[in-house]
């Protein structure tokens, strides 16, 4: 592929998605079976993906950041298991070397103190030494620039002082205020599958999960499509996976000026794919080939010279890192409610 065309074909997606590949290709000023064939045959083949984001408040969830020190190394384990049992994990992670849990959870509005109640358990028992849980306020996914990459030889290639421009996310914040539609159990899984992967068509959606053509359609245009966010392109990393860095970075906000400067850093850092804010931090997440690390820490190093609030840096054991989709599990189809009950962190306490 052209690499001029390329660019344009992945900002395209970013701006219009991939519902209207006419749309998309009129931008690009390319045939639409040219666009076609590079969506869905060229870009896999480079390790390229489209990425759907979900509004989770949009389906009734509000999302948490969480934080669990483990008041022993080992006890971990039984800690994530409880987390990934119905407590609605969204992405969870190691922290190395202290064996901490991070994790983003969707949680029914109003039923937190549900999650809270264990936690509190847990930590009265010894099992956990201490924990944080806030709401996001607002998260985006950023796509990824191709401008730094090279792919003739699908590899990272850049001089580090180029990287001073940030990239702007199209996807605008997700606020409580925008609650509509109402979603059933099929919206959800329409949206569960499409964060999965994206399909060719809405046909082969409905192969995928054995509902009627027709039942399908009504489902996504009435209700799934407005419980989408927008689209964002990211690379994958492949099976190395263990040759992977992942970290986050949490600034505790003092100011307006340090988080406007904060987030342009992380938004000009080539490898960031996501940005959230609760209350009092601002976060961002990268991941990147193991030989750029030190790069990255300078980089990052050189510009919080001049940014005030400190800053904290999670680094990620990126073999323990599990990112989920919507937590269809907590959704009762019968009742066509969400129902929030976690594990018994009792459960927990015994293992």
């Amino acid at each position: 592929m052209r690499d001029k065309t390329i660019h344009r074909l992945l900002e395209g997606i970013r701006r219009y998605g991939l519902e209207n590949v006419s749309t998309l290709s009129k931008w690009i000023d390319i045939p639409v079976e040219t666009a076609r064939y590079m969506i869905w045959e060229e870009l896999p083949k480079h390790k390229i993906g489209v990425g759907v984001s979900v509004n989770l408040p949009r389906i009734g969830l509000g999302r948490w950041s969480l934080l669990v020190n483990p008041a022993q190394k080992n006890y971990a384990e039984a800690i994530e298991a409880f987390l990934k049992d119905g407590a609605g994990g969204v992405y969870l992670a190691r922290i190395i070397p202290s064996n901490s849990i991070y994790a983003h959870i969707g949680i029914p509005f109003g039923e937190h103190y549900k999650l809270k109640e264990h936690l509190e358990y847990l930590k009265s028992s010894g099992v956990v030494e201490s924990y944080s849980l806030e709401e996001l306020e607002w998260s985006r996914y950023v796509s990824f620039n191709p401008s730094f990459y090279d792919f003739k030889e699908r590899a990272w290639k850049f001089d580090w002082k180029d990287v001073d421009e940030a990239r702007e996310p199209l996807l605008t914040p997700y606020t409580k205020e925008e609650q509509a539609p109402i979603v059933d159990y099929k919206d959800l899984l329409i949206l569960r599958e499409l964060q999965e992967r994206v399909p060719r068509t809405l046909s082969k959606l409905s192969r995928k999960l054995e509902l009627d053509q027709h039942n399908l359609r009504y489902h996504y245009k009435s209700h799934a499509r407005r419980a989408i966010q927008g689209y964002y392109v990211k690379l994958m990393p492949g099976d190395a996976i263990s040759f992977q860095t992942s970290m986050i970075f949490a600034l505790e906000i003092e100011n307006e000026k340090s988080l406007t400067e904060a987030r342009s850093t992380a938004l000009s850092l080539p490898f960031t794919s996501f940005v959230w804010k609760t209350e009092s931090e601002f976060y961002w997440y990268a991941s990147f080939p193991g030989e750029y690390t030190n790069g990255v820490l300078s980089f990052i190093n050189e510009r919080f010279t001049r940014i005030s609030g400190k800053l904290r840096i999670m680094m990620l054991d990126s073999k323990s890192e599990r990112s989920g989709h919507i937590p269809v599990e907590l959704f009762d189809e019968r009742a066509g409610m969400w129902k929030y009950e976690p594990r018994s962190a009792f459960l927990t306490l015994k293992k």
